[in-house]
């Protein structure tokens, strides 16, 4: 009797193991598909606007232009022109916006988040997070905002942690749509998997570092069944975050474009150059890493500035000097508005303490690429 029950509790304790590890794998696979197909469809979109926008729009104005002052021309169609660079916020971060949003939208009215939920809960506990951290995680792929002010149903033992992984590891909309455009304008598109992959290990790496891990959180295992969607409640979901994009994220691109064309004119953008070469010797990255780096803490899509001159200054980057560039802009900090809302959330001491270990993960991370890049003679 004793061994029968012995050998029962064998079988039912690895077919709990295997149900898990299936569970959980088949889970990576549905949201890989719900990110990686939305991402790529948005690559080929992009791919193909942009240079019909180069030809029907940015050429076209450019000759309009000639013979107007020069600081017209400048401020227009420069290095950091409001049309010339702010086409790429449209062309390349709107169509992710739309389809991840779209995407997020569709998993949420048809109850597969829900159902996700329960089969990642045994690997989120692996790296100190609940279940519930999981809606916040992912929906830190559309907006790191909005996924910060949702970790408030998280438990109480695990919100900082949550917190540290989105603001790490999930790339936003805005940030995807940029990167995505950088790779492509340094014809290194490909470089985009490992890139996101990079990310998330190292976010989990981070998050298990810098915060302790939560104490055991009871999982309780619900059967959610799949349900036909509501589609006025999907549509006013998906354009809820879709709404975002016109009224704060690419306004605010336009200012950071602004800005960097009030500091080019200045002479200021130079300096500022000049001052931090140091640092970025120190990571065998060419000194002009800094301008995309420092406006990328204002806005992720700030990145999107390494696409001055028309591509010219990414052609002085290799390619795993972009690669390290990308990652460091997008890890260094959280952007701003994530910053104030992680303040405003968990208090300042938290929000300052926060950005520090971040910023020194990023740092040395980026600093053990390059030399791992140099000792394999990738770079």
């Amino acid at each position: 009797m004793l061994e029968r029950k012995s050998v029962s509790g064998f079988n039912m304790g690895f077919a709990g193991k295997f149900t898990q590890v299936f569970g959980g794998a088949t889970a990576i696979l549905i949201i890989f598909m719900m990110y990686g197909v939305p991402v790529y469809l948005s690559y080929q979109i992009s791919s193909i606007i942009e240079p019909v926008a180069d030809s029907y729009l940015l050429i076209p104005l450019a000759s309009a232009l000639e013979g107007t002052a020069d600081i017209t021309q400048h401020f227009l169609m420069g290095d950091y022109g409001i049309v010339s660079l702010g086409l790429y916020s449209v062309v390349w971060a709107l169509p992710v916006v739309l389809f991840i949003s779209l995407s997020i939208s569709l998993t949420e009215g048809t109850g597969l988040q829900n159902k996700l939920i329960n089969m990642t809960a045994p690997l989120l506990r692996k790296i100190g997070l609940s279940g519930a951290d999981y809606v916040p995680v992912i929906s830190g792929y559309g907006c790191n905002v909005v996924a910060v002010l949702q970790t408030k149903g998280c438990h109480a033992c695990s919100r900082r942690q949550c917190v540290s992984m989105i603001s790490y590891g999930s790339a936003c909309s805005y940030q995807i749509g940029a990167t995505l455009s950088i790779f492509n304008a340094a014809k290194i598109p490909w470089m985009f998997i490992p890139y996101i992959m990079l990310l998330f290990i190292i976010g989990v790496l981070h998050t298990r570092l810098w915060y302790k891990k939560p104490p055991a959180i009871p999982f309780i295992n619900r059967n959610y069944a799949l349900r036909k969607p509501d589609w006025a409640k999907v549509s006013k979901r998906w354009s809820g975050i879709v709404a975002p994009f016109f009224k704060q994220a690419l306004p605010i691109f336009l200012v950071i474009c602004f800005f960097a064309f009030l500091l080019n004119e200045s002479g200021f953008l130079l300096f500022l150059v000049q001052f931090s070469a140091p640092l970025f010797h120190l990571l065998s990255l060419p000194p002009e890493s800094g301008l995309g780096i420092f406006f990328s803490v204002l806005r992720k899509d700030g990145i999107l500035l390494f696409n001055e001159g028309g591509g010219s200054l990414l052609a002085s980057f290799t390619a795993a000097e972009i690669f390290i560039v990308v990652y460091l802009a997008s890890t260094l900090s959280g952007c701003l508005v994530t910053l104030f809302t992680i303040a405003k959330e968990l208090g300042c001491k938290f929000a300052i303490s926060h950005t520090i270990k971040q910023a020194a993960t990023s740092v040395i991370t980026a600093g053990i690429l390059a030399a791992v890049f140099k000792f394999t003679g990738i770079m």
